[in-house]
């Protein structure tokens, strides 16, 4: 059972890191396997991580802290720290790539930046997006529009989790219209802007040919949800064997091969290549 959160930080200079901690405590969700924070801060000195605080605090794994174009904007005259995105992930889930793609800014539609990680657990792939979800309707359609035309969701994985710290004004014919620019298609629709909590914590599967089974089991809210991923087994006559990606490829979650190999660590990998 994987359990994944959205969460969304507004506490103010000086009680981040408190506010963080006693929001994933109201949560009551024991471990946390996938977070997905938007709004943690920085100190511009590093004398203050958010991000590295609650990785030491919930031990969990952190992959890298982005910051957002619009909060540097916001906080280009605060010399003391900046606000931006950070995925965490817990035992079990191996971290294989992350890195930060351009996005859509929510103040004029000007560059934004969306946050990724690819991670593997139970032998399938799961490509973790986190974003900050721009207000507008007008500005969400070309915010997820522009996301799900780029090359990385044309690529195989066993699922996708799209985080975000609000939920989508979209309709559900708008977000089908979307998501067909992708490999990927919506195995339950996300919380709309006229349900109750906080948050967009949406699952894609791939609608054809998919490499993994997934099962929600939970979901306590918009910004929390327990599910299953189970990789499908392939047939070992006609179809490819599958192995983790490196750190030196940025997108398929797989990488082919003509022949069965013995299993091969990820460490092992990265260092053969």
């Amino acid at each position: 059972m994987i359990r994944a959160v959205t969460l969304n930080n507004n506490a103010e200079q000086g009680n981040a890191t408190p506010d963080l901690h006693e929001r994933v405590a109201q949560l009551g969700l024991g471990q946390i396997d996938i977070l997905c924070c938007q709004g943690v801060w920085r100190a511009r000195d590093d004398s203050e991580d958010e991000t590295r605080t609650m990785a030491k605090s919930l031990r969990m794994n952190s992959s890298f802290f982005a910051a957002s174009p619009a909060w540097k904007r916001k906080t280009e005259r605060n010399e003391n720290g900046v606000r931006g995105l950070a995925i965490l992930t817990g035992a079990g889930i191996w971290p294989l790539n992350s890195g930060s793609l351009q996005g859509i800014d929510e103040s004029d539609g000007s560059k934004g930046i969306v946050q990724f990680a690819l991670v593997r657990t139970n032998g399938a792939s799961i490509l973790v997006l986190n974003l900050h979800l721009c207000g507008s309707r007008q500005l969400q359609l070309l915010q997820l529009g522009a996301l799900f035309s780029h090359p990385m969701l044309k690529e195989r994985y066993g699922a996708v989790v799209l985080c975000g710290d609000r939920r989508t004004r979209l309709s559900v014919k708008e977000l089908q219209t979307i998501t067909k620019r992708s490999h990927y298609t919506s195995h339950s629709l996300p919380p709309s802007a006229s349900s109750e909590g906080d948050g967009l914590l949406w699952i894609l599967v791939a609608g054809k040919q998919p490499v993994a089974s997934v099962t929600i089991h939970n979901q306590q809210s918009s910004a929390s949800l327990e599910f299953e991923i189970d990789r499908i087994a392939q047939d070992k006559t006609y179809k490819p064997y599958y192995l983790p990606l490196s750190f030196k490829e940025q997108w398929s979650g797989y990488k082919t091969i003509a022949k069965p190999s013995p299993p091969v660590s990820i460490a092992g990998a990265i260092l053969q290549e």
